[in-house]
């Protein structure tokens, strides 16, 4: 490949990953990604698909449609980090272009992705969630390793919260 092919690939690159990012300015841009067959699986230098970076961005809508279409859930980026750690982490950072962090968390749940990866920095993805985003174990049945299951959803101070990301506790009632 010659010096100027490089250049093109590098703005083809872009435009494909700005496609998940600016969804906000132009969801058609994706949509046509997804209808001329790309691969959802495809990575920036950073291993970033574009699941990563809709929902790092917060962009709800951009998540529903990838997963929909086939995107990888569990796939990690560089830092080992999977679309559901970016929506958690970025939750209330006040960076990204939209704030659909929370509810984009709660799809992915839904959708099956995994709570238990571990990034290269030992977090699993709802450890990133701020305080008042997390509520874990409520309204579940007692954690036992093989049944528990997670909440996620926006609690207001004075709520009972479980202090953690991950609860440990047998004594977990349902309310």
């Amino acid at each position: 490949m010659c010096s100027s092919d490089l250049v093109t690939e590098h703005y083809i690159m872009a435009g494909f990953f700005e496609a998940a990012t600016h969804f906000d300015v132009d969801p058609t841009s994706l949509r046509a990604i997804i209808d001329n067959g790309a691969s959802l699986s495809r990575t920036d230098r950073d291993g970033m698909t574009l699941l990563h970076y809709a929902c790092r961005e917060g962009h709800l809508a951009a998540v529903q449609m990838l997963v929909n279409e086939g995107a990888p859930l569990e796939a990690q980026d560089r830092e080992g980090r999977t679309p559901l750690h970016l929506a958690c982490l970025m939750t209330d950072k006040r960076m990204s272009r939209a704030s659909a962090h929370v509810p984009i968390a709660s799809f992915l749940l839904s959708q099956g992705a995994q709570t238990g990866t571990q990034d290269k920095y030992g977090y699993m993805p709802l450890a990133y969630q701020p305080f008042h985003a997390k509520r874990v174990g409520l309204n579940t049945q007692a954690v036992d390793g093989t049944t528990s299951m997670w909440s996620v959803e926006v609690v207001e101070k004075g709520d009972p919260v479980l202090v953690g990301s991950v609860a440990q506790s047998s004594a977990i009632q349902q309310r």
